[in-house]
């Protein structure tokens, strides 16, 4: 089985497509900054806060509801689509969602980089290690030991589209138990490149990007630190990519992906909603 996915970013924005068995829908941020997910195979919207009220919907694991109140004891209320209803809570999950960023210039300290001897933000990064990463090569700062399933024989296909944007790319698994994100690989792609991540164990995931120019490398306080120290711009994916393998009538289908990053730098770095900060990029 093959699910499309072209993620554009046209002028800092994104266009997100999906086909086949699955929908993936933009995560929506709720007034308590967590996004709600259906945990449980079947769950039932009802009219009321209890069991013996009529069903509105039923509704399947991974799909996404809004929460409205918690006020009803073992049932909240939440939208669905146009639908509102009550939900038991034990059939839900919450993820915390993405926090907007507010700052332009985070990564930068206006004493530090304006003082009396006109040093600009270029200079600020005058003594870090230039690198070269080739395509599929993980960032030295950001190393981390990736989970592989042999088993599964699946694949998510990530084309970076940009002319002279390099990208790095981390992809997170939720984990449904305990609520924890781990990532489970992260790749450097260069401008015009294709990277493919195999044998991805089954699970829920998401994307971080960091897109931007000049990778470079520098030890602050004992621990390695790396970035691009051009236009940087940092980003979490609005979708859920579900590796869990698809059982039919005509037998078990292993989900694929393929994901398009369409990057356009126009030298603004206002954020979109879309947009995280270099510290949530880091943080996971």
């Amino acid at each position: 089985m093959l699910i499309e996915l072209s993620l554009a970013k046209p002028n800092l924005m994104k266009t997100i497509l999906a086909s086949i068995f699955l929908f993936l829908g933009l995560l929506q941020v709720t007034a308590q900054n967590e996004l709600y997910f259906v945990s449980s195979e079947t769950a039932f919207l009802r009219a009321g806060p209890g069991p013996n009220y009529i069903v509105v919907a039923e509704l399947s694991k991974s799909m996404q509801v809004t929460v409205i109140s918690d006020e009803f004891g073992d049932y909240w209320t939440v939208q669905y689509k146009t639908m509102n209803g009550f939900i038991r809570r034990d059939d839900l999950i919450a993820i915390v969602a993405p926090t907007v960023a507010v700052s332009n210039d985070d990564d930068y300290d206006d004493d530090e980089d304006y003082d009396d001897g006109g040093s600009s933000k270029e200079d600020k990064y005058e003594d870090w290690d230039t690198t070269e990463y080739e395509t599929g090569e993980t960032p030295e700062c950001l190393n981390i030991v990736p989970e592989f399933d042999y088993n599964m024989d699946n694949f998510l296909k990530i084309k970076n589209d940009g002319s002279d944007t390099e990208a790095v790319v981390k992809l997170i698994k939720i984990d449904n138990q305990n609520t924890e994100e781990i990532t489970y690989r992260i790749a450097f792609i260069k401008a015009g490149d294709i990277h493919t991540m195999n044998n991805i164990p089954a699970g829920k995931y998401y994307l971080k990007i960091a897109y931007g120019q000049e990778w470079k490398e520098t030890s602050l306080d004992g621990n390695c630190t790396g970035k691009f120290t051009v236009n940087p711009q940092y980003e979490k994916g609005g979708d859920i990519v579900d590796f869990y393998p698809v059982k039919s009538s005509n037998g078990t289908e292993i989900p694929n992906y393929e994901l398009t990053l369409d990057v356009e730098h126009t030298g603004n770095n206002n954020l979109s909603t879309d947009d995280i900060s270099e510290e949530e990029f880091n943080n996971d």
